[in-house]
């Protein structure tokens, strides 16, 4: 009698893009096509929306850690020449003397542990952080605004400074136009008003937004967020209004304005304030629901801030920091994508873009800058750690089992280095069917310095194409789940194609 063979007896072709990042909110065989199980210690090139290898760090202090934590970072632009990277820590202000890696104290703050926050107003650097008065520094002096509020909240709108009241939890205060001296609530220009007057909670962060101003309030078992709306020509006709329940921030770095959307973490999840067209104008968005598993129990949200280097939003959960991207896909469409970071040096506190240089503030007191020209993560002064990174796709099942007979990976060249290729037939059970050599971008053309007549090598050699990596190793299994990990050197992963051949019987 004729017996059913169990060879293969056909060829189901898988093409993957990575474009959609991480989801953490669905099992791994659940997930869509262009997700990640991981997506570690990748950034999406903001132009192609290709993941690509983050740059490594490196350490800027010349010599030792700054006495504590650095709490937060402002980039000062008092002119086109006067500009400084101001660093908070353990109750001090400093600033960085870029020559020599080292750090000039210039002021003493109200306390060591509260967060101060910046806003760069009239050619000033103004300082919310607690105190009595908010404080200014034009580069040489520091001194309190008579008169203005005990903030620890400060942000800009319509050409006024916007503040809490530490000693009033509901109050927020608005100076005058163009004037951060005059808060004279009753004869001056200065407003005044009242954010859930009575309701036990207390104001910790605002965000400006178009005609709007965003107030987070937080208590020990309730959370609101309110909107103030200066939309009418009239300041006197300026109200406040609740826009939301049970959400807020977590603190006074927890939101940020970017994508014509206030982005913010809460205690559960990062979410958005967004226009809509229906009854309210402005919903609530779970907008990181493939992340927001990440904040079970008591994670801590130091930051959350947009970066226009990458044209992203970094926000740190504890040690990890998350990074949301918005890629564009041909068909006009937009992914929602995240990626995780894992920097060597531990927990980064804040981060601030100065120029085209993005630096990281480091629990540990360092000041940290991501660095292109590395691919390993500097610690200390002198010390320096590798770090892997890592794609994982989705887990795709077989309804049976399945033959890997072919598989190809995209990739485009950055720097030199090393990579694996692996296939997972099981949860946790892999095989490498692949050792990738990473090639270098090479040289531009343009950028060449010697003169064509003494070239050596063919000018097509200059520069690397993207490329393609091909293996014929087979692996068989029920599931079947594809990994990218680099160990050195940084790399874009454009795609993979594989072939897979069910087993029949």
């Amino acid at each position: 009698m004729a017996q059913k063979s169990s060879k293969a007896q056909s060829v189901i072709p898988i093409s993957i893009k990575f474009n959609g990042g991480i989801n953490l909110s669905d099992a791994p065989a659940n997930i869509a096509d262009n997700e990640l199980v991981r997506g570690l210690n990748f950034i999406y090139d903001c132009q192609t929306g290709v993941p690509e290898t983050r740059p490594g760090t490196s350490c800027i202090n010349a010599t030792t850690a700054l006495a504590g934590p650095i709490l937060n970072m402002h980039y000062y632009e008092k002119s086109a020449s006067d500009k400084w990277l101001v660093v908070a820590a353990k109750g001090k202000l400093y600033y960085l003397v870029t020559a020599s890696g080292t750090f000039t104290e210039f002021a003493t703050l109200h306390d060591t542990t509260t967060v101060p926050t910046f806003v760069t107003y009239n050619a000033k650097l103004i300082v919310a952080d607690g105190s009595a008065d908010l404080y200014q520094w034009d580069g040489s002096t520091y001194s309190a605004i008579a008169g203005s509020p005990d903030a620890s909240v400060i942000a800009v709108s319509k050409g006024r400074l916007i503040t809490n009241s530490v000693s009033e939890p509901d109050s927020i205060y608005l100076c005058a136009p163009y004037d951060e001296t005059d808060w004279n609530t009753a004869t001056g220009s200065a407003l005044g008003l009242r954010a859930g007057y009575g309701d036990g909670m207390t104001i910790v962060g605002g965000a400006a937004y178009g005609d709007d101003i965003i107030v987070f309030k937080r208590g020990d078992r309730e959370k609101r967020i309110y909107r103030l709306n200066t939309a009418d020509p009239t300041p006197a006709n300026w109200y406040v209004s609740e826009l939301s329940e049970n959400n807020t921030a977590q603190n006074s770095l927890a939101m940020v304005t970017a994508f014509n959307n206030v982005f913010f973490v809460d205690t559960n999840g990062f979410k958005s304030i967004k226009g809509v067209t229906e009854y309210g104008d402005m919903q609530t968005d779970l907008i990181g629901g493939k992340v927001n598993p990440a904040f079970a129990g008591s994670a801590i949200c130091d930051f959350c801030t947009y970066v226009p280097l990458y044209a992203a939003i970094w926000f740190g959960v504890s040690s990890r920091v998350y990074v949301y991207h918005r890629i564009a896909d041909a068909d006009g469409s937009v992914q929602h994508a995240f990626t995780e970071l894992i920097f060597q040096q531990g927990r980064i506190c804040c981060l601030c873009q100065a120029g085209s240089t993005l630096y990281l503030g480091g629990y540990n007191g360092y000041l940290y800058k991501i660095d292109t020209g590395v691919s390993t993560d500097g610690t200390a002064p002198g010390v320096v750690e590798a770090f892997s990174s890592v794609l994982r796709t989705k887990q795709f099942p077989m309804f049976g089992e399945g033959i890997l007979r072919k598989t190809e990976v995209y990739l485009k060249p950055v720097t030199s280095g090393t990579a694996i290729l692996s296939a997972f037939n099981g949860p946790e059970t892999s095989v490498n069917i692949k050792s990738v050599v990473l090639r270098g971008m090479g040289e531009e053309l343009v950028g060449a310095t010697g003169g064509l007549d003494a070239a050596t090598t063919f000018l097509f050699d200059g520069g690397v194409q993207a490329w393609f990596e091909t293996s014929y190793n087979r692996v068989r299994g029920r599931t079947l789940q594809f990994q990218f990990s680099v160990s050195s050197g940084r790399v874009g992963v454009q795609g993979l194609k594989a072939e897979i051949a069910p087993v029949a019987g």
